[in-house]
């Protein structure tokens, strides 16, 4: 609903997507990686504005696996503007209201089972220090009071509604930094009305991402090769009770959903490429597939088309 009442302007950036395939060389470039859960009905839209020390980014994304790098000096916040959402970052559940805060670099690991509408606050040199992240280099979720999370929410979405209907006003250096000071009061108060999470289900959540790391780098090392989960296991040094426990809690799903996904994703960026040296038989095998039949039935039913049209259009002849 938010972006059925915003229109681009010159303090307005947005952009909206329809087609898996383009919208993913744009998520690269902010060092993001997504993984979709459903491409039916794919859409996303991103809306930005730009304040004189921090920038605002509004998401409306889908059902997804995303990996993202954050490399920001100064900080980000990110919260969901709406409440109606179910996310996981790093393992630890934000199924109720929650929001994030961090500074310095880190890898971040979201589940969306379902799309979401979410706001990311970053904030440049400019600011001084408003002693909201303890330690660099670390996720720190909380759970905000709710009016506070409220005024949060209200004061981003009419600076974007502003943006949209008056960039004139961005355009003053008193009226920009105005609306910037608005939105860091009221970042200030949710911040001192919450509660931090409990240290126990963090470094919970820190075993379980290096894990998962780790399975990453195994498939990516052996991606011709059959996986199978014992031996996966005895690689990680654990129990394949653990490195499923590990898998569900930060991918969102099991082992074996898992590695299958990862594997026919790297199929299908191969196959969107074109290479005429390229087949769907060699392609489907250089990903650890060795069954035709299944690697067309899980194909189809992820992707609704076959990979040869893929490849085809791909090739132009589409």
């Amino acid at each position: 609903m938010l972006f059925q009442n915003l229109s681009p302007s010159p303090a307005l950036s947005i952009t909206q997507f329809s087609d898996i395939d383009a919208f993913r060389p744009v998520e690269f470039v902010a060092d993001a990686r997504s993984v979709p859960l459903n491409l039916a009905n794919f859409h996303t839209a991103r809306a930005m504005v730009q304040l004189p020390f921090c920038q605002i980014t509004v998401l409306t994304s889908f059902p997804r696996i995303v990996d993202v790098s954050y490399r920001a000096a100064h900080g980000v916040v990110i919260f969901q503007i709406e409440d109606n959402y179910e996310v996981s970052v790093n393992g630890m559940s934000v199924n109720r209201p929650t929001f994030i805060g961090m500074r310095g670099n880190l890898d971040l690991q979201f589940v969306e089972p379902r799309g979401s509408l979410h706001a990311i606050i970053t904030l440049g040199a400019g600011l001084q220090d408003r002693e909201w992240f303890d330690t660099p280099d670390e996720l720190c979720p909380f759970t905000p009071d709710p009016d506070a999370l409220a005024t949060v929410r209200s004061v981003t979405t009419g600076i974007l509604q502003t943006a949209s209907a008056r960039p004139d006003l961005l355009q003053v250096p008193r009226s920009a930094l105005a609306l910037q000071e608005s939105l860091l009061l009221a970042i200030d108060e949710m911040f001192r009305r919450s509660r931090p999470p409990e240290v126990a289900g963090r470094l919970a959540s820190r075993s379980y991402c290096r894990l998962v790391r780790r399975v990453d780098d195994y498939v990516a090392f052996h991606a011709a090769s059959p996986i199978y989960s014992a031996d996966l296991a005895e690689q990680c040094g654990v129990s394949v009770r653990t490195l499923g426990t590990a898998v569900a809690s930060v991918r969102g799903m099991s082992l074996h959903r898992y590695l299958r996904l990862k594997q026919l994703w790297s199929a299908r960026a191969q196959l969107v490429k074109g290479s005429d040296a390229i087949t769907v038989t060699s392609c489907a095998r250089a990903n650890g597939f060795h069954h035709m039949g299944e690697f067309a039935r899980l194909y189809r039913a992820t992707f609704h088309e076959t990979a040869s049209r893929t490849l085809a259009r791909a090739r132009g002849a589409d």
